[in-house]
This record gives structure tokens, C-alpha cells and sequence, in this order.
């Protein structure tokens, strides 16, 4: 019974203990990197200061300065305490440093102020910082007795114990995750994505830091520390977790958090419409916040970035994310945490489909393009490094990899507005040369949806069922699983007509309907099929847009079999293009535009490039 007794005991201290390590690491490494440092200005030059102490005394690159007058001190009569009077100048941000100096750039004044619409007192229209004066002799401080700061991670385990280590060095003021959620409503804020987003949410909370909280592969904790200043990366850090320590955040219950928080928060609320934003409702011209909807329970926006109003292809490599912008490449990278758009390179007129594949040790690129007559004119390069370099280009065919698993080879088939795709399949050597016809045992029904996995052909049949086709008992097996029919309209041919004609104009004249909603993908020894379906949602029209809804689903190859292990429910948007990369859905979203970009520019949608994370 002792020994019993003891075991039970010894079990629940361990288990005390490891769930105190998550976190207390990284805590303690934050308060080593925050030391106090004192000095005065000795030089203001424009809009930099600069500070009469440098990296012998500890300064740091990226730390926030606070810049302020010495008005002298006061003894309260009572209790005989020195109180040293300051006059608040500026904030600033450590950008150079030297030895004995440093170099800060002054971000904005101290006193917030509040803006109103047309100037009038009446209707609240954001707000603004007073200017910053600083002068010779001013004093500055880098550091603070307490730091508020924000943690920003959906589970709540994890959140609680990154808490109270925080709160165990009595440095810091962890805000709790309803107060987040109210700020991030109410500043429309879906993501910390831009230093534009930690801004805001700072300046609402009232915070020092914020800091992302990112559990990524093999047990990594990540954590990032951004100024809630500007929204700059102060720095990153990381940590092992124990397979103990992974069990007690996967015990962690997030399916009672509404698919939208990022935070540990019950709160289901939206942004309240301004005024202007009401009147437009009543008329129908009003788009919603368009992160409204954006998050799933199982799929949850993580970060996104705004590409404009023509893109309609995308692509991923093991590190690297290839949009087309009408004519351009572009390419991201995700690390985890943060999007960065790394490159751009004109390519073509008007990009439609991307793809990708490693061909002794190059990421080679298959560009489907028309120019500007609407004639096929695709493209064939390669990445290098963050460069990308083409290797033929003008080819009258659509072009995409194929046996990528395997044997990748390129292959090409002719495409018109009437036929859609027709004539034979080719293979293609890499110079753009046509080396013989493809001849397949099935009948796909786009040239983008079919894929050879091993011996097998995975397809979508003309009534969008998939197939699979086993190449050595040449039988074909139904899945009784369907893709998407929806499709993303290719403005093909540019489309005038004579007004002075009595007929109405065909919106869909020149255009072409490019159907690929059937990818694939390989982790370790498993084989994926993902396929899409986008359809409208109860129907809402707002000036000629829709908000539409999608669902991306994710099944695995086995044998001539394919498993339903995943599927992101309905979210808002409308799907033009998806991918999977590690444990993250990319995808290209339309989202109707607002009022005045649809009124002014005549655009219906903004297409934007988002991450999500797949959460089983």
C-alpha cells in the first residue's frame, strides 16, 4: 500500500513538474534579453536620436526606447517619497548599434489622440499620435519594471502554462484571452500577420509584446517576440518538448472555441457596422468584414497576405509558395509564423495553372499561359535559390508535370473556348520538344485532374466521381467521392462591343472555364488526394458578388481504395486555387471587395493568398 501510495504521489509530482517546464525556459531567457538601461540623448538628427550608450552596455538592436524630459522631483509632504517628475517625448526603437552609442529611430509621439470623420467631434474615425519633440539632453530608459504582453496560441493548456512561467518571474502582465479577442473584433484583426496587426492590437490593449505561440513538427515550440510598438520581430526562440509534455497540450479541448479565436476564448462575437457600413447594408452594398467565416473548427487561418484582383494559379515547393498575379510570378515564403513575399519576376500575360516538380535536384516550373491575343503561350524554368528562370517560353500548349513521385516528366494537350481540352497528350522534354504521345488506359476529364501514384491512376471521371485505375490488373475502381464542378473563370479574350448595337453585353464572352480541383500530395509513405467543392451560401448577393463558401476534403491512397480521413467544413470565400505543404492548406481565396473597389474599380474580388492549419 506504501509502495502504492508512493507511486501515486511520485506520478503527480512528475507530472507537476514537467507541465511547470513548458514555457519557463523561454521565460526566463525573455528576462534575461530585458535589462534596464539609462542614459540621455546626445544627438537628434533628422528623425533618429541618437543615445549615449551602446552594446558594452547591453543595448540591443530592436528595443523600444521610451524618451522623456526630467522635470525634476517631488517629496509628497506625507510620506517623504522622492517622486521624479518626466515629461513623456517619444518612443523609439534601437536600429544601430555601437559599441559606446546607439542609434534609434523615433517611431511617434506619447499621447494618443482621437480622430474624428470630416474633423467634426461626432462621429469617432480612428486615431492618431502626438508629434514627438525631442531635444539634446533629453533622457531615455530602455526597459520597464512590468511588461504587458500578449500570448497569442489557441490551446489552452499551452497558454496557461506559458502564463504562469511568464508570471513566475513577476515581470511580466499576461492579458487574459477574452480582452485579446474584444480588441481583435473590434480592430478587425483575424491573424497576426503584418507589423500593421500587432500595431493596432497593442495600441488597443495597451501591451509591450506580442507573442505567437507555434507548435510545429517534431515536438518544436516556437515563439516569436514582436514589439507592440511596430510590430517589428524582436526575436525568436524555440524549445524541445518531451512526449509527456505533448500529451498534456494534445489533452487540451478546443472544439467548444469558436473556429475563428486564436486564443483560448469562448467569446463568439462580431464587429459591430459603423454607420457608413450600416447605410450600405441597407442597400445591399455592403461586404462583410471578410475574415468572418474564414476558420473552420478542423482548418484555421493562421496568416494570409492580399495578392490584388488577378490571381489565378498557384503552386508549392518543399519551402517556397509560387503565386501568378496575371502576368507575374511571385514567391512566398512561410516559415510557420510569418508570410514574406521573397521575389517577383514577370513571366507571361495571363497565368492560369502552375506546377511543380524536383527533376535531378531542380525545382522545375510547368506555365500554362495565354498572351495578350488569347493565344496559349506556356512557359517552362526553374527556381533558383529565390529566382526564377526560364528555360523556353511561347509554347502553344498547357503544359503540367506528371508521375511526380516516380519518373516526373512534362506533358502537354491543346486547349480552345469550344473543346476545352482536345487532341492527344504529349510528353515533352524540357526544352519544350514534343517526344511522343501519351497514351493513357482512362478518360479524365481535364487535362489538370489525373496523376500517376505507383501503379496506380488516380482521376476524375467526366461526372467529377474520382477513379482509380490499377495499371497492372488494368480494372478500374469508382470511389463513390466526388470533386468540386466549380470552376474559375480565364478572361481568355479581351471583349468589346459596338453600342451602338441593341443587344446587352455577355459578361462571360472571352472567357474560359479552366477546371483543377483534384491535387495530390506524399508524406513519408502515405499518398494524399485532396479535391475541392465551391458553392454560394445562402444565396446573399452584394453588387453582383456572392459570398460563396468552399470545402477542401483530404483522402489517403490505400490500394484501390481511398480513406476519408479530413475535410475543412464549410468556410467563407471562393477557392481558385489549393495546395498542401507539410501540415498547412494553401490556398488562392476570392472574397468579394468592398463597396468603393467594386463601385470605383470595377473589381467583384480580392484574391488572397492564406495559410491554414490542419487541425484533426
Amino acid at each position: 500500500m506504501k509502495k502504492f501510495l508512493f507511486s501515486v504521489l511520485a506520478f503527480f509530482i512528475f507530472v507537476n513538474i514537467v507541465k511547470a517546464n513548458v514555457g519557463q525556459d523561454f521565460a526566463n531567457e525573455l528576462v534575461s534579453k530585458l535589462v534596464e538601461q539609462k542614459g540621455e540623448v546626445i544627438g537628434v538628427e533628422n528623425n533618429y536620436v541618437i543615445l549615449d550608450k551602446g552594446s558594452n552596455s547591453g543595448v540591443l538592436k530592436g528595443e523600444l526606447v521610451y524618451i522623456y524630459k526630467n522635470l525634476g522631483t517631488f517629496v509628497d509632504p506625507t510620506t517623504q517619497k522622492r517622486v521624479e517628475l518626466k515629461s513623456g517625448r517619444a518612443y523609439a526603437q534601437v536600429v544601430e548599434v555601437k559599441p559606446d552609442k546607439s542609434i534609434a529611430k523615433i517611431i511617434r509621439g506619447t499621447q494618443k489622440i482621437q480622430k474624428y470623420f470630416l474633423g467634426l467631434p461626432l462621429i469617432p474615425n480612428g486615431y492618431t499620435y502626438s508629434k514627438a519633440h525631442v531635444s539634446d539632453n533629453d533622457e531615455w530608459i530602455i526597459g520597464k519594471s512590468l511588461y504587458r504582453v500578449a500570448i497569442i496560441t489557441r490551446n489552452p493548456v499551452l497558454f496557461d502554462d506559458i502564463r504562469n512561467a511568464l508570471n513566475s518571474t513577476n515581470k511580466f502582465d499576461v492579458i487574459d484571452p477574452d480582452t485579446i479577442k474584444i480588441a481583435m473584433t473590434k480592430e478587425k484583426i483575424s491573424s497576426i500577420s503584418t507589423p500593421k496587426d500587432v500595431e493596432r492590437l497593442c495600441s488597443d490593449i495597451n501591451c509591450d509584446f506580442v507573442i505567437p505561440v507555434y507548435l510545429k513538427s517534431n515536438n518544436q515550440l516556437s515563439y516569436n517576440i514582436y514589439n507592440g510598438y511596430t510590430g517589428d520581430l524582436i526575436f525568436s526562440t524555440s524549445s524541445k518538448l518531451t512526449e509527456q509534455e505533448m500529451q498534456n497540450i494534445k489533452t487540451a479541448k478546443v472544439e467548444n472555441l469558436p473556429p475563428e479565436n486564436i486564443v483560448p476564448s469562448t467569446l463568439n462575437i462580431e464587429p459591430r457596422l459603423t454607420l457608413w457600413e450600416s447605410l450600405l447594408n441597407k442597400f445591399g452594398l455592403y461586404s462583410r468584414y471578410s475574415n468572418v467565416g474564414a476558420s473552420s473548427a478542423t482548418m484555421r487561418l493562421v496568416n494570409y497576405a492580399n495578392i490584388g484582383y488577378s490571381a489565378k494559379a498557384l503552386a508549392v515547393t518543399s519551402d517556397l509558395i509560387v503565386v501568378a498575379n496575371k502576368g507575374d510570378l511571385e514567391l512566398y515564403r512561410f516559415d510557420g509564423y510569418s508570410l514574406n513575399k521573397v521575389a517577383s519576376t514577370k513571366v507571361g500575360y495571363n497565368i492560369f495553372n502552375i506546377d511543380s516538380a524536383q527533376i535531378d535536384g531542380k525545382t522545375y516550373l510547368a506555365i500554362s499561359n495565354f498572351n495578350a491575343y488569347g493565344q496559349l503561350s506556356s512557359s517552362i524554368g526553374y527556381i533558383e535559390g529565390t529566382s526564377i528562370h526560364i528555360v523556353k517560353d511561347s509554347i502553344g500548349y498547357c503544359i503540367r508535370f506528371f508521375d511526380k513521385y516516380s519518373k516526373p516528366e512534362l506533358i502537354a494537350q491543346n486547349l480552345s473556348i469550344g473543346s476545352k481540352f482536345y487532341g492527344p497528350i504529349y510528353g515533352m522534354n524540357l526544352d519544350g520538344t514534343i517526344i511522343k504521345e501519351l497514351k493513357l488506359p482512362i478518360n479524365p476529364a481535364f487535362f489538370y485532374e489525373f496523376e500517376q501514384i505507383g501503379n496506380k491512376l488516380v482521376y476524375a471521371t467526366p461526372n467529377n466521381e474520382i477513379a482509380i485505375y490499377d495499371l497492372d490488373t488494368k480494372k478500374n475502381y469508382l470511389t463513390g467521392y466526388y470533386v468540386g464542378s466549380s470552376v474559375e473563370p480565364i478572361q481568355r479574350y479581351t471583349h468589346n462591343y459596338n453600342p451602338n448595337e441593341s443587344y446587352f453585353e455577355n459578361k462571360n464572352a472571352g472567357k474560359v472555364y479552366i477546371k483543377n480541383s483534384l491535387k495530390f500530395y506524399k508524406q513519408g509513405e502515405n499518398y494524399y488526394v485532396l479535391s475541392q467543392t465551391s458553392y454560394r451560401s445562402n444565396v446573399v448577393q452584394v453588387a453582383g458578388s456572392h459570398y460563396n463558401a468552399y470545402s477542401i476534403s483530404m483522402y489517403r491512397l490505400e490500394n484501390d481504395k481511398l480513406q476519408d480521413i479530413w475535410n475543412s467544413g464549410s468556410v467563407s470565400g471562393r477557392i481558385v486555387s489549393f495546395a498542401r505543404q507539410n501540415d498547412y492548406i494553401v490556398g488562392l481565396i476570392a472574397t468579394p471587395a468592398p463597396f468603393f473597389t467594386r463601385f470605383i474599380l470595377g473589381e467583384d474580388d480580392i484574391y488572397r493568398l492564406t495559410i491554414f492549419e490542419i487541425n484533426k
